[in-house]
């Protein structure tokens, strides 16, 4: 409850004491249900599969992280062709600003985002006003009902299922945190207020990016066995100096013990930094 306080008064929604303060949440409550996000390869199996409105609104929640109530708040004048500017977002039939002051932001189209979006501009008549997404009416289109009786068929012929319009927007998040992007970044381009807001509640770890990093703990561990069973070779070869001549029997000095590039303590520092 204090979350939900706090958010309404740094959004100037709320100025005054925490009506619920002492509120807790029951021993025994429910636990949120696991959410789900579509990798990039999900994406273009879907887009592939669909016709050009449903690909549309789903690149365009996929590619720019778009939530529902933006897609059918998103205009024409909002879309300049290199990003889309999110002015509103349409609840049923109650147009609202956006969901945060962070969210009211501009996010960059991809030129894949764009070049779809420009074919069902083409498509419409290459409107420069209006609502992007409609049936024909003008009226903002109804993305749960497209989602539940389009998307969900298309999804179930490649064995995938509908997680909703919000795994999309995760989607995106764990694409571009799989790719390399800063944490600070994925907030940027998803708009969120708080950093972990993005950290931990939308970015997902794929299962192939968890196998990658657990074969590069394996190669990493064969690596520290070979450079190891080098140097028990390097001390067998050189560690015995019994029976090498001394100068003073006219043979070699004997050889120094070699020293191995590095000990057993910095072996064990980097398998834990694995």
């Amino acid at each position: 409850m204090s979350t939900i306080f706090t958010y309404a008064k740094n959004e100037g929604a709320f100025d005054g004491v925490n009506p619920v303060d002492g509120v807790l949440i029951p021993r025994h409550a429910k636990e949120p249900g696991e959410t789900h996000a579509y990798d990039l390869y999900q994406v273009l199996e879907i887009l592939d599969r669909l016709p050009l409105l449903e690909k549309s609104l789903v690149a365009t929640a996929a590619l720019a992280g778009l939530r529902q109530g933006e897609l059918r708040g998103l205009e024409w004048n909002d879309y300049t062709g290199t990003e889309l500017v999110i002015k509103r977002s349409i609840w049923m039939s109650v147009v609202n600003l956006p969901k945060t002051r962070a969210s009211r932001d501009s996010v960059p189209v991809i030129p894949a985002l764009a070049e779809i979006l420009d074919e069902y501009r083409r498509s419409m008549g290459s409107p420069e006003t209006g609502t992007v997404f409609h049936s024909g009416d003008g009226l903002p289109i109804c993305v749960d009902k497209l989602g539940r009786q389009v998307i969900r068929r298309a999804l179930e012929a490649i064995c995938l299922r509908w997680y909703g319009w919000h795994a999309f927007r995760r989607g995106l998040a764990s694409n571009l945190y799989e790719i390399g992007a800063q944490d600070k970044v994925v907030q940027r381009i998803l708009r969120h207020s708080k950093p972990h807001v993005t950290r931990e509640r939308y970015i997902k770890v794929f299962d192939r990016t968890v196998l990658d990093a657990v074969e590069k703990v394996q190669a990493r561990i064969e690596e520290l066995r070979q450079a190891k069973e080098d140097r028990r070779q390097l001390e067998l070869k050189f560690g015995d100096n019994a029976n090498v001549q001394s100068p003073a029997d006219g043979g070699f000095p004997p050889f120094a013990p070699i020293k191995p590039p590095f000990s057993h303590q910095s072996i064990a520092g980097s398998v834990v930094s694995c």
